[in-house]
């Protein structure tokens, strides 16, 4: 019989606040640590072919956080890009996006070549045996490359892809805002309820060899040992975040965040700039968008927001003060054991302004 489960949306739900000893959101760390790389904080610009050109990604470096160049650019391009970024400016800051072709493959040693240490692999659907023996590839004949892969909805999905070599995956199918992915497929997982499946399934791997060597200990093992997971399993919440509170969210269970709507009308998105009755707009086209029949998304217009920085800046205080909230002193912290409640439509009205006339 079919089983039916129930998925959750960041709207249908709020972190309940907890004892806070943190005397000031100034106080509260944002900083990432990914083993030997460091990043002053965790949101990464989408990856997208209208959001994270060579300025997006200039000016993301500069701020000192992870930049992911798209890939919807002649290869020539992106080659460019690389060699010019790392004229001024260490590679652990900077990071291409490749496909699972063969072709994809050649670019990745070009780019190893150029200086590249982390690439990340962007396919729509991350589960699928393209994406793991791409994943595979590279682990093997460029083992010093950071791998960053995806997309994928669920635990099992992110659980192949750490098996495959994955230092990180990213989560997250159909929830993004130009994304039709779920309406014209049919298939997707809310993001609030994905990002729980994938902790929890990283919480159970890293227990794995413990329970190992109980069963050996015991005598009790009666299948084979699954492949070791050498990685250190990080993940990355991509799509459908609106404000600083999604953020705070999606941190309590991933290590960092992308998104893509926030700073498509940034002054550093490459979109196109159109005035339309005096109000100025850039174009926002998703990265799997056909451009006739658009299967998995639309293209769309978006108003212009002012700089990269003053975006970011917001949304690292919003982040600072619900950490604060939640009592925690840093980023590790707030996922150690974030406690949720579920809420009513009438709760999410409640939760944004109302009964008031807005200036």
């Amino acid at each position: 019989m079919t089983q039916i489960k129930e998925g959750f949306c960041f709207d249908d739900v709020l972190l309940i606040p907890q004892h806070s000893t943190v005397k000031s959101r100034s106080f509260v760390d944002i900083s990432v640590k990914w083993g030997a790389l460091h990043y002053e904080h965790p949101i990464i610009p989408a990856n997208m072919q209208t959001v994270a050109g060579k300025e997006m990604v200039k000016a993301v470096i500069k701020s000192g956080g992870l930049a992911i160049l798209h890939r919807f650019m002649p290869e020539i391009e992106q080659l460019q890009i690389a060699e010019e970024i790392f004229d001024d400016h260490g590679n652990e800051h900077f990071a291409v996006s490749i496909g699972v072709k063969p072709q994809d493959g050649e670019m990745a040693y070009k780019f190893r070549k150029a200086g590249v240490r982390i690439i990340c692999i962007d396919i729509a659907h991350g589960d699928s045996e393209q994406c793991v023996e791409m994943t595979q590839w590279i682990k093997k004949n460029l083992p010093d490359m950071f791998i960053i892969a995806g997309n994928v909805a669920t635990g099992s999905a992110a659980e192949r892809l750490w098996r495959a070599g994955a230092d990180a995956v990213k989560v997250g199918v159909g929830n993004g805002s130009l994304c039709t992915t779920r309406i014209e497929t049919g298939n997707g997982v809310p993001q609030f309820t994905a990002l729980v499946d994938v902790a929890e399934t990283r919480t159970s791997l890293m227990l794995e060899p413990i329970r190992w060597k109980n069963q050996s200990l015991s005598g009790k093992i009666s299948m084979l040992k699954p492949t070791p997971i050498d990685s250190p399993m990080y993940i990355i919440s991509d799509g459908g975040l609106k404000s600083a509170g999604d953020c705070v969210k999606a941190l309590a269970f991933a290590d960092m965040v992308m998104i893509g709507n926030l700073f498509a009308g940034c002054e550093e998105a490459p979109g196109k700039r159109i005035v339309i009755d005096g109000v100025s707009y850039k174009e926002y086209v998703g990265s799997s968008t056909h451009k006739t029949n658009h299967i998995e998304g639309v293209a769309a217009l978006v108003p212009t927001k002012g700089s990269f920085n003053s975006i970011l800046t917001k949304l690292l205080e919003g982040i600072r003060s619900g950490c604060s909230y939640q009592g925690t002193h840093n980023l590790k912290e707030l996922q150690e054991n974030p406690t949720f409640i579920r809420i009513t439509n009438a709760g999410l009205k409640e939760s944004h302004p109302h009964d008031v006339i807005l200036k």
